[in-house]
């Protein structure tokens, strides 16, 4: 996709400081367990969401549960929740509402990081849960549910409630890179390659993010 309107950094590596760059051979390393270090997104919301898609890929070492991204709204601090449960588990969430997914041994194609992309529509629920390019199957969920515009979007944690009430046994700890968002399902023959060159506009783009580091979380160069 182009790359237009490129920002420069704003007091980048100013904990609480606001920042729009691109983050292109760039990761966000979580160094250690917390119950305040998190990355907040800012994507601009003009409507409720009616199906979403969601990317990201990480690498850690943890075999306990962790949250990916969490999305709260002020009525629902679940809006939309993606959360490794064990390393062959994740639990994902929608409207409060979730469903587990155990992952097969074959998804791992010798690389140390893992992309994970999960994807909904509400007027049929059917929600998609894709680990390293391999779909896992299909299944219901929040059907005619409609995603707040409301939404604190956060990295490495999980809210319990509004922008708030962390968990540390909950807090992700490792890198995180190319995290996107869109307002739509992607056909899975993108989803499948993990390319994003010819997708719509995102809500959340990894080569123009607008967010904010809280914590202890360091922007550093990709090792991979």
């Amino acid at each position: 996709m182009e790359r237009a309107g490129l920002w420069p950094v704003i007091f980048l590596g100013l904990s609480g400081a606001l920042a729009q760059t691109s983050l292109d051979g760039k990761v966000f390393v979580f160094p250690k367990p917390s119950a305040n270090a998190y990355v907040r997104l800012m994507p601009r919301l003009l409507e409720p969401l009616q199906q979403f898609t969601v990317c990201l890929r990480f690498y850690t070492d943890l075999t306990r549960e962790f949250s990916l991204i969490s999305c709260a709204s002020r009525n629902q601090h679940n809006e939309i929740l993606l959360i490794k449960h064990s390393p062959t588990v994740y639990h994902t969430y929608v409207g409060g509402t979730t469903l587990a997914y155990t992952v097969p041994g074959n998804t791992n194609r010798g690389s140390q990081w893992e992309n994970v992309c999960m994807a909904w529509n509400s007027t049929t629920g059917i929600i998609q849960l894709w680990v390293n390019g391999l779909a896992l199957p299909r299944k219901g969920l929040s059907k005619g549910y409609a995603v707040k515009t409301d939404l604190f979007i956060m990295l490495g944690q999980d809210q319990d409630s509004y922008g708030g009430s962390l968990d540390e046994q909950q807090s992700f700890v490792g890198e995180m890179a190319d995290v996107y968002m869109w307002d739509t399902v992607l056909p899975s023959e993108q989803l499948r390659r993990m390319r994003w060159e010819k997708v719509p506009t995102p809500l959340v783009d990894w080569t123009a993010p607008n967010f904010e580091i809280k914590g202890y979380v360091v922007l550093e160069p990709t090792l991979d």
